[in-house]
């Protein structure tokens, strides 16, 4: 994640500057070919350097993927194209999850990385066939500096990037720990609860992506930011998540875990429309990188062992409330940047 998050930022002002279905593809290629070998280490160093190589083709990905496809589609359905767009990386992060646990126990862990590794080869090849007009920018190295530094003098931007710090904590909270909350106070087993969160994961999530996508672009054009979505989703899981970590009973558990994931799923779109809604267009993949920056940096790298930290002094289910905590004062963040924007109409312009 540390890997990712740095390289985030060079890959993503590259994408800014050079033709991204070519960094998309170069990205797939890299990532795939550390994903083969890391089924061949001989020792942990081995995995650490191949599974850091994985990051950096990945932090190639997502700005320049991103900020193709709201040049290809028209700047009031960006919302839903870029939520269709995450549908694919999140079923296949949750099946991926899914299938090791099986695959791996008969297999083993090595076939995994083969089997997941080698599509990557035939997809980097079809993503360098991809058709891109890319409209180049001609600015100077010192008006491209001030530019990227005007980002940051953005007030919308940067309530995005706290808001976005800290429901991304919240999420690296909970996915990393919910499987053994579910084990420790409900009596499900590893296999049971991992089985349980893929299945709600994969239905309510991919749900969820879908309907926030769809949603926010709906109020866009009404002249609503796409950020009063993904505070409402965040701010209407708060009490679930409050359920979730008190209620005794399982099917109470699971209701609230599918209710919960449905509303915080909304996010994943709406906030890379959100961030290419208030940022001139030629940084549209640099603000996104800059923001996978800040979010996994501070979000989800530190969350795991900051709960497990707090679980260790007193319990887990006391540890959960952090993450409840920065759910509601992420919401509040967006719904705040709701304001900002309709405040100042000049930020709110489609870019």
């Amino acid at each position: 994640m540390v890997i990712h998050s740095v390289t985030s930022v060079p890959l993503g002002i590259l994408a800014d500057r050079w033709i991204r279905k070519n960094i998309i593809s170069l990205g797939v290629l890299l990532w795939s070919v550390a994903t083969f070998f890391s089924g061949l280490v001989r020792n942990y160093h081995q995995l650490l350097i191949a599974r850091s190589i994985v990051g950096i083709g990945e932090a190639a990905y997502a700005p320049s993927a991103t900020s193709l496809l709201s040049d290809q589609f028209p700047e009031e359905e960006r919302a839903g194209v870029i939520s269709k767009f995450n549908l694919g990386m999140f079923a296949g992060g949750t099946l991926g999850m899914m299938l090791a646990g099986v695959l791996g126990t008969y297999f083993g862990w090595r076939i995994c990385f083969f089997i997941v590794g080698l599509p990557g080869f035939i997809l980097a090849l079809l993503s360098w066939t991809i058709s891109e007009k890319k409209q180049p920018h001609h600015l100077d190295i010192h008006i491209e500096r001030e530019s990227i530094h005007s980002i940051f003098k953005s007030l919308p931007y940067i309530m995005i990037l706290t808001g976005g710090v800290l429901l991304t904590f919240t999420s690296g909270s909970i996915i990393s720990w919910i499987t053994i909350f579910m084990v420790r106070y409900h009596n499900f087993t590893v296999s049971e609860a991992s089985l349980s969160l893929g299945s709600i994961v994969l239905v309510a999530g991919l749900a969820g992506i879908y309907f926030g996508g769809f949603l926010a672009d709906k109020f866009y054009r009404r002249g609503i930011p796409r950020s009063f979505v993904i505070g409402i989703g965040f701010l209407a899981a708060t009490p679930l998540l409050l359920i979730i970590i008190n209620v005794e009973s399982s099917w109470a558990l699971i209701a609230s875990l599918i209710a919960g994931t449905f509303f915080m799923a909304w996010y994943y779109g709406p906030v890379v429309a959100l961030i290419q809604d208030i940022v001139p267009s030629h940084l549209k993949a640099t603000a996104y990188a800059y923001y996978l920056f800040f979010v996994h940096l501070l979000g989800d790298t530190l969350s795991p062992s900051i709960i497990g930290k707090i679980s260790d002094v007193s319990s887990l289910k006391t540890a959960f409330y952090l993450p409840i905590i920065t759910n509601l004062l992420g919401a509040l963040c967006f719904l705040i940047t709701t304001r900002i924007i309709k405040n100042n109409k000049e930020q709110f312009q489609a870019k």
